[in-house]
């Protein structure tokens, strides 16, 4: 009996990482709720039994997983402060060459796994002084949305901003700047960072109205897309959670990619005022329509971790191009010398914001800030500094 103990035990120990390493990629690529058990176990050469005997559930299989990104995080994390450009670099360097980690971690941002797990490595790496100062709190918030901005929307902000001419090294040395760059701020006294409202109270978003099939269907997607992603949505399941005929898709919009352009355009819809206001891109009206509801941030990071590339579906992209516009029209020295590149301060400070969109409950919670300490304010003045852009007016209502 001695003689087999360790042999079972080496061969559960094999099966149990068989399992843990397919959960990890093909709840990468699909997320949990996309993969059955049984094509799991398929995966590992497993038997769908051998999962409850060693993980006693799905959701024993999934917290094995988010174990696995907390410890990976972690690892990748050790030594990097929040002070230091050149250890930042590293760490982009080294996240680049994990894309299925980094996927795992944009699906805990989007809930599809503990969303509680990456911000809370992060905060207790570089939260220096964790019972801070409200604006050293909100520094260091700021610097963590840049970073995680950045690791889940480099493909989308590359293409966008036209980046793929200028190698890996510059962009991470950019985007380490503006992390250590707004890190540094906590110390400083400019920008004010008090809490104000991007907006009056009474201001509601304005909403494409839904009048016809046209209109439901294309509701429908951006729905769908922002909540499960496009690979996990067929043309039936839009048209079933519409309450019309499938054929009408086709009808209307063409082709399945087709759709999905659309629906970036509508999903975009409330950023649409901020990057066409009159005076100018409007960095306040952006922020405030990031942080409440607008879908465009969801699907765009779902595209991405479908592995679509999106300048197939949606080769415009006229938020981005009006932020470029006003960095273009700034003065490069008013901004860190890593960001003098109009194009790499267009990223790092629409990295500092859709990164505060999509993590911001999760950060909030990390680095304990509450609602009337201006998170949002925070963002926009912290992004206006990041570009050169001129300070907001303080005469503003106030939260």
């Amino acid at each position: 009996m001695s003689s087999t103990s360790p042999t079972r035990a080496v061969q559960r120990g094999a099966s149990e990482a068989a399992l843990l390493d397919a959960a990890v990629e093909l709840y990468a690529t699909h997320g949990p709720d996309g993969v059955p058990l049984r094509d799991l176990a398929q995966a590992a050469g497993l038997t769908h039994a051998m999962v409850a005997r060693y993980f006693g559930s799905k959701q024993g299989l999934v917290s094995a997983v988010e174990g696995r990104l907390t410890a990976e995080i972690t690892t990748v994390t050790d030594g990097i402060e929040f002070t230091n450009a050149e250890s930042f670099v590293k760490l982009l360097r080294l996240m680049r060459r994990r894309p299925t980690f980094v996927r795992l971690l944009v699906r805990s941002g989007l809930g599809d796994l503990d969303g509680s797990i990456v911000p809370a490595v992060i905060a207790d790496r570089c939260t220096g002084a964790p019972d801070g100062d409200r604006r050293s709190r909100l520094c260091r918030y700021a610097a963590a949305s840049v970073l995680l901005g950045w690791w889940s929307y480099e493909g989308f902000l590359v293409s966008a901003l036209q980046l793929g001419s200028t190698s890996h090294r510059r962009q991470d040395e950019a985007i380490a700047a503006a992390v250590v760059a707004v890190s540094h701020l906590a110390t400083l006294r400019q920008p004010s960072l008090e809490p104000r409202r991007l907006k009056p109270a009474e201001t509601t978003d304005d909403v494409p109205p839904v009048n016809s099939a046209r209109d439901a269907l294309l509701a429908s997607a951006v729905e769908l897309f922002a909540k499960r992603g496009p690979a996990s949505v067929s043309i039936r399941d839009v048209a079933r959670h519409a309450g019309v005929d499938h054929g009408l898709v086709r009808r209307h919009f063409g082709s399945k990619d087709d759709l999905l352009a659309e629906a970036i355009e509508v999903g975009s819809f409330s950023l649409m005022p901020g990057a066409f206001a009159p005076e100018g891109f409007d960095i306040d009206d952006i922020v405030h329509a990031m942080h409440h509801g607008s879908p465009a941030p969801r699907i765009i990071a779902r595209i991405l971790i479908d592995n679509i590339v999106v300048g197939r579906v949606r080769p415009r992209y006229p938020v981005l191009n009006g932020l470029l516009s006003l960095v273009r029209s700034l003065p490069a020295d008013a901004r860190p010398t890593a960001l003098a590149d109009p194009r790499l301060a267009a990223a790092a400070g629409a990295s500092l914001v859709v990164g505060s969109a999509i993590w911001g409950r999760l950060l909030r919670e990390a680095f304990a800030l509450e609602p009337d300490d201006g998170v949002e304010s925070a963002i926009a003045d912290l992004g206006r500094w990041l570009i050169g852009a001129p300070s907001a007016p303080t005469s503003g209502p106030t939260i």
